[in-house]
């Protein structure tokens, strides 16, 4: 064997361990706690997230005086399911572009439609998964499981 095959099997072998070692228990990730995203206009953005998409606010920060931002998940409970944290700041050029926040929704049509009967249409409304906009031009993804095959 050669120089250039030992050391790609040597690689190759590092790579392998490195993906099946685990992590110790103090140091592991626990959960996901949540995506945090700027918006321009921090009330504007909470009402968005809870009245048209239904979340709950779990904590605003800070808990006394003007909130610079807000967890919001789908039970109220930010020890259980923060999902998106709003935080009050400047939205760069380019920062809406990174991808989507998905939402997985019993009907997406009608999630649509009622985004956009708040003030935000989409480009177009479809059965199944619809992508909409918040106030800030984050991108939605309203996703819409396919039916089980019988």
């Amino acid at each position: 064997m050669n120089h250039r095959s030992l050391l790609l099997t040597a690689l190759f072998a590092a790579a392998a361990l490195a993906q099946t070692a685990a992590l110790p228990d103090d140091v592991k990730p626990i959960r996901v706690a949540g995506l945090g995203i700027r918006v321009s206009d921090l009330e504007r953005s909470k009402k968005f997230y809870t009245e048209v998409l239904g979340l709950k606010v779990c904590a605003k920060v800070p808990a006394q005086g003007e909130p610079v931002e807000y967890l919001l998940g789908m039970t109220g409970d930010a020890r259980a399911d923060t999902l998106i944290v709003i935080r009050k700041g400047e939205v760069k050029l380019g920062a809406a572009e990174f991808g989507s926040i998905t939402f997985v929704v019993p009907n997406g049509r009608k999630m649509a439609e009622r985004v956009a009967a708040a003030g935000y249409p989409p480009a177009h409304i479809v059965d199944g998964t619809n992508f909409v906009k918040d106030p800030d031009g984050y991108t939605i993804e309203l996703y819409q499981r396919p039916a089980a095959r019988q």
